[in-house]
């Protein structure tokens, strides 16, 4: 039975909870999977540029795996998922693209990266999302 959120926000059934736990679940093993082993055991030619790209995408694990408890709560990890991978493909990979200057490793990012940006529109709350982050009253500032 869906129920209102004490903000007011629409209600969101339980097969969309669902749905983003595995969205999170999915994020949660991704980044796990590809970002952690390379941190946990790079090398000493690590720079900053490695190292921040790293760290940042590594960090998302543990939001994600909130996610799992907390579907609603975390909407702003999957929003930053897709928003930045959204620039990645409008800044990164578009002009590589247009250029005609892909690698396999750009191809490859792009796939995992398109997985997100086809996804996210199709599994997000929009409703939810809209009323609680844009029409809801702010945080007082005092």
């Amino acid at each position: 039975m869906e129920t209102a959120h004490p903000t007011g926000a629409p209600a969101v059934s339980p097969l969309r909870l669902n749905i983003l736990r595995a969205y999170y679940a999915l994020m949660a093993f991704g980044t796990a999977a590809v970002f952690w082993p390379p941190l946990m055991r790079h090398g000493a030619e690590w720079g900053i540029e490695n190292g921040a790209q790293f760290s940042l995408l590594a960090a998302l694990t543990p939001f994600a795996i909130l996610g799992l408890r907390y579907p609603l709560k975390m909407l702003p990890v999957i929003l930053y998922e897709f928003t930045w991978k959204a620039l990645w493909f409008i800044f990164v990979m578009a002009p590589l693209y247009a250029s005609d200057s892909m690698t396999d490793a750009v191809w490859s990012n792009a796939f995992a990266c398109g997985i997100a940006i086809v996804l996210t529109p199709i599994i997000m709350p929009w409703r939810y999302a809209w009323q609680s982050y844009v029409r809801d009253a702010a945080d007082r500032w005092r």
